[in-house]
């Protein structure tokens, strides 16, 4: 039975590729939501929101705690 996981090993996630998948999220999801709400107030051109990297960051942070906690 062990022989049969032994090869599994490498799907575990590092806290890195955590991090960096919550960077990601975050940093879509809220440039989608603001494009979207500016467009719907009446803006032509998608634009770049001033807070996106803060918010960003924010998702990182919280894909690292989130692994400490739950997948450590």
């Amino acid at each position: 039975m062990q022989n049969l996981y032994r090869g599994v090993s490498y799907l575990k996630i590092g806290k890195t590729q955590v991090e960096l998948a919550g960077f990601l999220v975050f940093f879509i999801l809220y440039l989608l939501i603001f494009n979207l709400f500016f467009r719907l107030r009446g803006g032509d051109s998608p634009i770049f929101v001033p807070g996106t990297l803060l918010f960003s960051l924010l998702g990182y942070w919280l894909g690292g705690y989130l692994y400490d906690r739950y997948l450590k």
